[in-house]
């Protein structure tokens, strides 16, 4: 073989492993960006998650708090980036401490400020849907009239079953039994008595 083809078979290796490094780059780059991308979705997923597990726990802190000082307590939302507290968290002593959000998290749907109250038994003065969200999505801390604090609940709060009946005014033994036969007769769900044994059966 002359010094010519080997030249020219030297070139065509020389541009085929160019051709092969550019085809790895792109290659790699490719699944970097996907990777990258993957990543920050799941840091924001998990920043959105962690802040929600945050303000629920801390929400429940302020209403046990309520209860244990026998007072009323506070959770007061004043921008979207952070809540306050005011109640005894960390002592006996009421304090006010500001607990932020983290980083791209913030309160949304909200007209703030809004300051949350809790009585003396731990009750707040509403029902609350508290929204957070990120570009991962939103989370919500739900908090019931009656105290209950949960994260993305399905409970309806606004419910209120009503009995369809009068009660009676006749408050005598035969009165009492044609009114609970009344009832069961005329409603699906059932009557429950607190103490089966002080019932008085009818004289025969």
């Amino acid at each position: 073989m002359n010094s010519l083809s080997q030249t020219r078979l030297k070139n065509r290796e020389a541009g085929a492993s160019v051709i092969d490094l550019m085809i790895a780059a792109t290659i790699i780059g490719i699944v970097a960006s996907v990777a990258v991308v993957n990543i920050t979705a799941a840091r924001e997923a998990m920043r959105l998650s962690n802040s929600t597990q945050i303000l629920s726990a801390y929400v429940d802190k302020a209403r046990l708090a309520a209860i244990r000082c026998h007072c009323s307590t506070t959770l007061q939302i004043s921008d979207a980036g952070n809540y306050t507290i005011t109640a005894p968290i960390k002592s006996a002593t009421t304090e006010t401490i500001t607990f932020p959000l983290e980083k791209n998290v913030s309160f949304s749907g909200l007209t703030l400020p809004l300051t949350i109250t809790f009585d003396w038994r731990g009750r707040p003065d509403n029902d609350y849907h508290l929204v957070l969200s990120n570009t991962s999505g939103t989370k919500r801390v739900d908090l019931s009239g009656g105290g209950d604090v949960k994260i993305n609940s399905t409970s309806n709060y606004t419910y209120a079953p009503t009995l369809q009946t009068n009660l009676p005014t006749d408050l005598s033994d035969a009165a009492a039994d044609a009114f609970v036969t009344s009832f069961s007769n005329n409603n699906t769900t059932p009557v429950v008595v607190a103490n089966p044994k002080n019932h008085k059966k009818p004289h025969k």
